[in-house]
């Protein structure tokens, strides 16, 4: 397996700094977030030009890019948004091209709605993700739709009826333990069931509280244990990317140092890997 950092974490940082930075700490790879609120990360943001040098800085830096991660929800009812969605994910699929991303690249995104929404929505959610089966395959990306604590699929259950329902390998599951962890799942039980869905990972740490509520922090901070899913992991027989997230929850606080956040995840994970046997490559 190897490690990736989102720069999802680094909204504050160009990814021509971010990139060498990332590496020199010791990452393998680098997810990168589109997203309008992260500095010069949108596609249109990025011309011919600074595409190739975005390119020769990854081939520099011995960086291979796991994901695309695009903020938002694929799930609406609404034709408009849904087109926007659709624009957007074309629009990645020719950034991953020019970036020199592995074939097929994965493009990955919130699947979106509300937990108590599910059973009206779930029907209409698979013929969504069956629209984005054709799309995915036009383009050559896969999609990875993300279930998250509080949205319509926030458990293995979930996300098993769902993916299954789906029933293409251009649509798999954007898989964080976190979510998971937080429906009140066992690590390496939740990894069982869902790696063989999963088309990109990340990992997230959290604090339960006894009133339900919970933060998010950094891996090592929280109660997620990290060496019980790696371990998982590779019985499982995941061999690509583990990817950390770092959540707003973090990277919105006053006084967040985003290279200080990548260095404390690079030490906690490795030090996972190391109790649980995993080796990196």
């Amino acid at each position: 397996m190897k490690i990736a950092y989102g720069t999802y974490a680094m909204p504050t940082v160009p990814l021509e700094k971010a990139f060498p930075a990332l590496a020199e700490i010791g990452y393998d790879g680098v997810e990168i977030c589109i997203s309008p609120r992260h500095l010069d990360s949108l596609p249109e943001e990025m011309d011919a030009a600074r595409r190739a040098t975005l390119k020769e800085l990854l081939i520099a830096s011995g960086l291979g890019v796991p994901a695309l991660f695009l903020t938002g929800s694929l799930w609406t009812r609404d034709e408009t948004t849904h087109q926007v969605n659709v624009r957007r994910l074309r629009e990645c699929a020719g950034l991953a091209r020019d970036l020199g991303m592995r074939e097929p690249p994965v493009l990955a995104m919130g699947i979106g709605g509300a937990r108590n929404d599910w059973d009206d929505i779930r029907d209409d959610l698979v013929t969504l993700l069956k629209g984005y089966v054709d799309l995915a395959a036009e383009e050559d990306f896969i999609l990875a739709a993300e279930a998250h604590c509080g949205a319509a699929v926030y458990n293995s259950e979930r996300a098993t009826w769902l993916f299954n329902a789906v029933g293409s390998p251009r649509v798999k599951m954007h898989f964080d333990i976190v979510h998971m962890f937080l429906a009140g799942e066992k690590e390496d039980e939740a990894v069982a069931r869902l790696v063989p869905y999963t088309g990109h990972t990340h990992i997230t740490d959290a604090i339960r509280n006894e009133d339900g509520s919970f933060q998010l922090v950094l891996l090592g901070q929280g109660q997620l244990d990290a060496t019980t899913y790696m371990r998982a992991m590779q019985a499982a027989g995941w061999t690509d990317f583990i990817t950390l997230e770092v959540s707003m929850m973090v990277w919105g606080k006053e006084g967040y140092d985003p290279l200080a956040a990548a260095r404390e995840s690079y030490a906690a994970i490795t030090k996972a890997f190391a109790e649980a046997g995993v080796m990196r490559g």
